[in-house]
C-alpha cells in the first residue's frame, strides 16, 4: 500500500528545489508531482505538464482552480472538496503544491522531509498558521484521547511475627523440715531394798530389747500448671486514603480565520 504526502510551498522555485532534493535523497522522480498556477499561460481545462517539469493549472483570475485542484488530487490520492479548496487558495496566491507517493511505512519520513525543506499547509486556515508543516492527505488524522483511571487493589504482605520457644530450666530451692529422733538411755542406779521373788524371776535369764526410732527427710517433687502462654492471631480492618493523580489527553481546537467567512468548523465533541 502507498500514501501520497502533500506539501504547499510559497513559490514554484521552492517546490522545484524540494523536488530536486527529494530525487537526490533517493526518491523516484515519477512519484513526485508539482502543481502551480502559471499567470503567464492561458487557462486550461485540465492540469497539464509543461516544460518546467510541473503541472500548470492555468490562472484566469482563479476561475476553475478549485475544480482543477480536485482533479489533480483525485488522480493521486482522492480526498474531500473542503481540503481541495484550501489548497487551491495557496496555489491561486502564487504557491505550488508538491505531492510525493511513497509506501505506507515511508509516509511519515517523507512528511518530515517536506517540513524540513520549507513546506507549509493551508488546510483549515491561513497558510502562515501552518508554516513548516506537511500533511499526509491520503487519510484523516486521528488523535487518541487517553484517560487514566485509578485502580486500587490490595495484596497480602508479610508483616513479621513471633517465634516462641519452650524449654525446661532448673533453679536451686531451700526448705526446712523438723525431724524427730529417739535415743536409748541405759542407766544404773544404786538401790538398797529386800529382794523378792519377782526380782529373782526378772533377773533370771530375761532379755529386754528396746529399739530407738528416728525420722529422716524424704524429698519428692510434684508438678502443677501455674501459667499458660496463648498464641494466636486476630484480624482487624482499617481504611487507607489513596492520594495519586491520573492523566487525560485534552484536545484544544482553535478556529483559524480564512479569507472568507461562514465556513465554520463542526465541533461534535472535544
Amino acid at each position: 500500500m502507498s500514501k501520497t504526502v502533500v506539501g504547499l510551498f510559497s513559490t514554484m522555485a521552492e517546490a522545484n528545489k524540494a523536488k530536486q532534493e527529494l530525487i537526490t535523497d533517493g526518491y523516484e522522480s515519477h512519484n513526485i508531482h508539482v502543481m502551480a498556477n502559471d499567470e503567464g499561460l492561458a487557462s486550461s481545462s485540465a492540469p497539464t505538464a509543461n516544460e518546467s517539469g510541473y503541472t500548470d493549472i492555468g490562472s484566469g483570475g482563479g476561475t476553475g482552480i478549485g475544480e482543477k485542484i480536485s482533479s489533480f488530487f483525485r488522480s493521486l490520492i482522492g480526498g474531500d472538496d473542503h481540503a481541495h479548496d484550501h489548497y487551491a487558495k495557496g496555489v491561486n496566491a502564487g504557491g505550488a503544491l508538491l505531492a510525493i507517493t511513497v509506501p505506507d511505512e515511508e509516509a511519515a519520513e517523507a512528511a518530515t522531509f517536506l517540513k524540513q525543506v520549507g513546506a507549509r499547509d493551508i488546510e483549515g486556515g491561513s497558510s502562515s498558521k501552518y508554516e513548516g508543516s506537511a500533511t499526509t492527505a491520503a487519510e484523516g488524522v486521528a488523535i487518541p484521547i487517553v484517560e487514566e483511571e485509578l485502580v486500587v487493589g490490595k495484596r497480602e504482605v508479610d508483616r513479621g511475627g513471633v517465634r516462641i520457644y519452650s524449654h525446661v530450666v532448673e533453679r536451686p530451692v531451700d526448705a526446712d523440715i523438723n525431724l524427730r529422733e529417739e535415743q536409748i538411755n541405759v542407766e544404773r542406779r544404786v538401790v538398797n531394798r529386800p529382794a523378792t521373788a519377782a526380782d529373782f524371776a526378772a533377773g533370771s535369764g530375761s532379755v529386754i530389747e528396746l529399739n530407738a526410732t528416728g525420722e529422716e527427710a524424704v524429698v519428692g517433687k510434684t508438678s502443677r500448671v501455674v501459667e499458660e502462654v496463648l498464641v494466636g492471631k486476630q484480624s482487624s480492618e482499617r481504611t487507607q486514603a489513596i492520594h495519586d493523580s491520573v492523566r487525560k489527553t485534552e484536545v484544544d481546537v482553535e478556529e483559524v480565520p480564512g479569507e472568507t467567512t461562514g465556513a465554520g468548523i463542526s465541533k461534535d465533541r472535544y
